[in-house]
């Protein structure tokens, strides 16, 4: 590791008691009646009812060799398979939001990095409080990592920064390194197309200057419009370096002839999982929301992101920077992608 100083609502049969209460089923519990354990025998009645439902759908903007890890893991565990759709954010949240005006649920789970938006559709009383064993296990800590009771920290994505040894042998220490009129035009970032890239330009002006954004965008990168992308990108040898990727480690391991490197202060982003109360396997879905907290499901999800768990992953979340939502209004959002547009796409 490098350095990191549908409209169909199913009933949950056989668990009528723990899910059918109002409140609960709809998203609208209070933590305190969300963090309420489930009993062995109700838990068994949902993952038999789950079992009969056979198969889960998760939208989700975790890497897809992560999420295939995941539902491989899943199906063999619990005969379950899983219809894995890997899309970023701005996809994603426009797909969810139809599903929910039209009342035709396809996700049973929706995994996305975007806290505000999660926060105000939990408000809206979008989604299920997820009720498995796992949620309870002292080491999630459930009070820190599903503080209102509905949405769910997953893992986090950490962003590293990568480069072509084959192209640019000298490597780059950090970002300011990168400010190298010899790499114009061989720099890839990502389009600040949700609020959370619009963080990650934040955070670049707050640890690297004011003025290091409009320098960078005087090197004319080529934008696209996430970390796995990028990361194709420079393994191919389109770009020299990449300024947002996963870290490589798989393709590193595949001989790819890349490096990358974690800044000393990292940049990341939590995934936070849902349960759409208009899931059309909800069973299926509370089953595979507690799986992904599992020791099983993190070693699929955090083997390159950081940890909801200890010991798994490149760290655990808690070292990961935490968005300001304060900062991230729908206005400042907003006016921050203009700004952008303007300085980096004229």
């Amino acid at each position: 590791m490098k350095d990191f100083s549908t409209t169909r609502r199913t009933v949950l049969k056989g668990a009528a008691q723990v899910l059918a209460t109002p409140a609960l089923m709809y998203g609208l519990g209070t933590s305190a009646q969300a963090q309420t354990a489930v009993s062995s025998d109700a838990w068994q009645k949902i993952i038999e009812a789950a079992k009969k439902e056979g198969t889960v759908t998760i939208y989700s903007a975790q890497a897809l060799a992560l999420l295939n890890d995941m539902a491989d893991r899943f199906k063999k565990e619990y005969g379950i398979s899983v219809n894995v759709v890997r899309q970023i954010d701005a996809e994603l949240n426009p797909r969810i939001e139809v599903e929910f005006s039209t009342g035709k649920g396809v996700a049973d789970v929706f995994v996305g990095a975007d806290e505000g938006l999660v926060k105000d559709r939990h408000a809206k009383g979008w989604w299920v409080a997820p009720q498995g064993p796992d949620f309870d296990n002292p080491a999630y800590n459930r009070k820190v990592r599903a503080p209102q009771g509905t949405y769910f920290e997953s893992n986090a994505f950490v962003v590293a920064f990568g480069w072509n040894k084959e192209i640019w042998p000298q490597g780059v220490a950090d970002y300011r390194a990168m400010l190298n009129p010899a790499l114009a035009g061989k720099i890839g970032l990502p389009s600040p197309s949700a609020p959370a890239l619009v963080d990650f330009y934040m955070f670049l002006e707050e640890t690297n200057g004011a003025d290091f954004l409009q320098r960078l965008a005087a090197l004319k990168p080529r934008i696209y419009p996430g970390a796995l992308p990028i990361g194709q990108a420079v393994v191919s040898g389109e770009i020299a370096v990449a300024a947002y990727c996963q870290p490589l480690i798989d393709e590193v391991a595949k001989g790819a002839p890349v490096e990358w490197r974690i800044a000393q202060r990292a940049w990341g982003a939590r995934f936070w999982g849902q349960i759409p109360r208009i899931a059309p396997r909800p069973n299926a879905a509370q089953v595979l929301a507690n799986f992904m907290i599992t020791k099983s499901g993190q070693e699929a999800l955090a083997r390159t992101t950081a940890s909801s768990l200890p010991n798994i992953g490149l760290a655990t979340t808690d070292r990961v920077h935490r968005q300001d939502l304060t900062k991230l209004t729908p206005d400042v959002v907003k006016a921050y992608q203009d700004k952008w547009r303007r300085m980096f796409q004229g």
